[in-house]
């Protein structure tokens, strides 16, 4: 009896364990989403809904963790209650041994104790019978992550460097989140080496996923992806993106100085401040660092919040500058910006895709009339393909969406 109630209890708490697990993430993510966004919530005025979100789920992680520890009382109850139960009943039966069939007291008080002591042994050792089953389950989880195998490896049969030649070859894809929503289908874009490409389209066209494939975030369903005439999964990731530099719309910094936040743009050595005041340079920002007290040496606060959106962008593109790629990526890197701001972040990004394969996302068409080629994507294929002026003498699909933006 005692082993099966401790076997029932491992297997009842493993159960209200997992429950208990999932209401604390839950809950922590709503903590976590509310205070990185703790602006946008107090002008809201959300501060009682997120509370009341974060307390349903801590009652849940509540609720489950009284079932258990309701349980787990009534299991350890039993246990001693069959423990105790047992020696009553070797002493009762013991008795009428010695009174009915002569059995000596010695072996009576033997075997009594001999059960006690083996019930109180057992209940011990199962006791630990709880942690056990936790330590199963973490083992478990544990293992499961190592048993994964990555969907996106590489063979390292590459080129040494990337020069800047990129083709899309009859490219399906669909996110693994959404795979009935196919974003390409049968995509076929070529793209010469220093050519500045501007993809252009509505929204859910494709243009953002794109970049992703060339970066090798994902792998296409069918078809290849090529850089240099070599299909990417067979270039090694660190040398993929070592070759590829990207500004996007709203830039991630770090909590370090400026020196350190661009220096963060090639791992592969050590960058010599030379280099950083020369990509600062390029990037247009060099004047306004030397501006500051603590110049390339000041910290920029978490996710540099202490500086101006193109303040953010032009350090961003200087960080992309210094690995000196051949490759850059331009996503959305004006849209969020003030006219002023705009104006110096495109001159800096005019300098900084001088020289390289350029590929430009933009939603804003005024942005984009000098790229080489524009691409214009409808539903994962290319619908259009040309100059400004030639797009805008056909009266296709980019004219229609500029007459849309100027109207």
């Amino acid at each position: 009896f005692i082993l099966f109630s401790v076997l029932l209890e491992g297997r009842v708490m493993e159960a209200e364990g997992a429950v208990e697990k999932q209401a604390l993430e839950d809950a922590t993510k709503v903590a976590v989403e509310a205070i990185s966004s703790v602006r946008t919530v107090h002008s809201l005025g959300q501060e009682g809904a997120i509370m009341d979100r974060y307390n349903r789920k801590l009652a849940q992680a509540e609720a489950s963790l009284r079932r258990k520890t309701r349980f787990r009382g009534l299991v350890f109850a039993f246990g001693h209650t069959a423990t105790n139960f047992s020696y009553a009943f070797s002493l009762g039966f013991g008795g009428y041994l010695i009174a009915r069939k002569g059995e000596p007291y010695r072996n009576i008080i033997i075997v009594s104790e001999a059960l006690l002591f083996g019930a109180w042994m057992l209940a011990q050792v199962l006791s630990f019978a709880p942690n056990l089953q936790l330590a199963r389950t973490a083992a478990g989880r544990l293992f499961r992550i190592l048993d994964r195998k990555p969907q996106i490896y590489s063979r390292d049969h590459s080129i040494s460097k990337v020069e800047g030649e990129i083709e899309y070859s009859s490219v399906h894809f669909a996110y693994p989140s959404r795979p009935e929503v196919k974003v390409l289908q049968g995509l076929q874009l070529s793209i010469g080496r220093g050519q500045k490409v501007a993809l252009v389209g509505p929204s859910g066209c494709g243009k953002s996923t794109c970049i992703q494939l060339l970066q090798r975030f994902y792998d296409p369903i069918t078809g290849s992806v090529k850089i240099d005439n070599q299909d990417t999964t067979d270039i090694p990731l660190r040398r993929l993106r070592a070759g590829i530099g990207i500004v996007s719309q709203e830039p991630v910094l770090f909590d370090r100085t400026i020196a350190e936040n661009i220096a963060y743009g090639d791992n592969e050595r050590t960058v010599t401040t030379a280099e950083i005041i020369t990509a600062a340079k390029m990037a247009n920002v060099h004047n306004f660092v030397t501006s500051l007290p603590a110049g390339y040496d000041t910290r920029l606060g978490m996710k540099g919040t202490q500086l101006s959106g193109g303040q953010k962008q032009r350090i961003a593109i200087a960080r992309s500058l210094v690995r000196n790629p051949r490759i850059l990526i331009l996503d959305e890197a004006t849209s969020a910006l003030d006219s002023h701001s705009e104006k110096m972040v495109q001159e800096a990004l005019e300098d900084a895709s001088a020289g390289r394969t350029c590929i430009v996302i933009a939603h804003r068409l005024s942005t984009v009339t000098n790229a080489d080629v524009i691409c214009v994507l409808n539903r994962g294929v290319v619908v259009e393909m040309g100059s400004h002026a030639t797009l805008l003498t056909q009266g296709g699909h980019y004219a229609q969406l500029l007459q849309t933006q100027c109207s």
